[in-house]
């Protein structure tokens, strides 16, 4: 094994220098430290990241959590950060928490123990008041896509009752009136929210969903084609579903196809998030978009801001808004 020792007896030089030559080459003069770096080519070394986190006090590295890797939805936000991260010289630590409190708690305690210099969670399971009992580990943790009361100033979230809104508006704006609706699980907050804001938009029109066509799932496939079966069952009349995700729309494409339900003719379908599968359904989904790069981005650039007591970092918006992606899974009743 390459150790710090090998190249300071292969350069001539003391393992201190080679250490400065590692981590404050500006102070090492450019005979010697081309020295030491021939040698670390030569040697094909390596140095030791963990150790050098030790010695700087700094591991350069940015833990993120996340519900699951199988998502794309996660996949965005992921992709956010790390873009943020990586134009400062920081790299991302990614954990799943499995969609469980105990999950989430691993998780936090296991990037934690990684000497990780931020945090930058998604959670849903741990409330508000777990999580902020974390803030006082003695570093920055940034909650992404999630308002935490009493840490608004660490949270990047979207105005999810807005969003919920946006939906029954453009399905009313689009001659419907009746309706069902697919939730994600009652644990979540977004699916709280969501649900508020269709469910008010409604009223304000003199308009309620009948308590059987809101059917909570999962964010899942499966999960959609369950609720579609459900609904189709119950034989409830409703021009619109709205759903929580993408994903449990494409699971209600394949139970209307199942059925030879034609959509939007029949059933109008809207969806939410703008995963990649949106574009690719046949029709074309029409969802609620909502930034999920751009969340990611923010939340990666707030852990830096907050880290390096640099607020110039970070100077965009913390609540972001929703967006309606117009495909062709809605029916225009009003051009009948």
């Amino acid at each position: 094994m390459v150790t710090l020792a090998t190249v300071s007896k292969v350069a001539g030089v003391s393992t201190a220098t080679v250490s400065r030559v590692l981590n404050q080459p500006h102070k090492v003069d450019r005979n010697t430290r081309q020295v030491v770096e021939k040698a670390i080519e030569k040697l094909g070394y390596r140095p030791n990241q963990y150790a050098r986190g030790l010695a700087s006090k700094t591991s350069k590295t940015i833990g993120v959590i996340v519900n699951r890797f199988s998502s794309t939805y996660y996949g965005f936000m992921l992709d956010g950060v790390e873009e943020a991260l990586v134009e400062y010289g920081y790299k991302t630590l990614a954990e799943s928490s499995r969609e469980t409190a105990e999950g989430e708690n691993q998780a936090l305690l296991s990037l934690i123990d990684r000497q990780c210099d931020a945090l930058v969670i998604h959670t849903n399971k741990l409330t508000d008041i777990e999580l902020a009992q974390y803030q006082n580990k003695a570093r920055p943790i940034v909650f992404m896509n999630r308002k935490v009361q009493a840490c608004e100033n660490e949270s990047i979230y979207l105005d999810n009752k807005s969003a919920g809104q946006l939906a029954a508006s453009y399905l009313l704006q689009k001659g419907h009136t009746s309706f069902a609706m697919v939730t994600g699980p009652k644990s979540y907050h977004e699916s709280v929210s969501r649900t508020n804001g269709f469910i008010s938009t409604l009223k304000e029109h003199a308009i309620t969903i009948d308590k059987d066509c809101i059917i909570e799932s999962d964010f899942t496939v499966q999960g959609g084609y369950d609720s579609l079966c459900r609904l189709l069952k119950q034989q409830k009349h409703f021009t619109a579903i709205f759903f929580h995700n993408d994903e449990m729309a494409a699971g209600a494409y394949k139970a209307c196809r199942e059925h030879g339900i034609a959509i939007p003719s029949q059933i109008s379908i809207l969806g939410f998030d703008d995963a990649v599968i949106a574009s690719h359904l046949t029709p074309g989904l029409t969802t609620i978009e909502q930034p999920l790069a751009e969340i990611g981005r923010a939340s990666g650039l707030l852990a830096l801001s907050l880290l390096k007591n640099k607020p110039e970092i970070f100077q965009g918006s913390k609540l972001f808004t929703a967006t309606v992606k117009e495909r062709d899974s809605v029916k225009d009743i009003n051009r009948e």
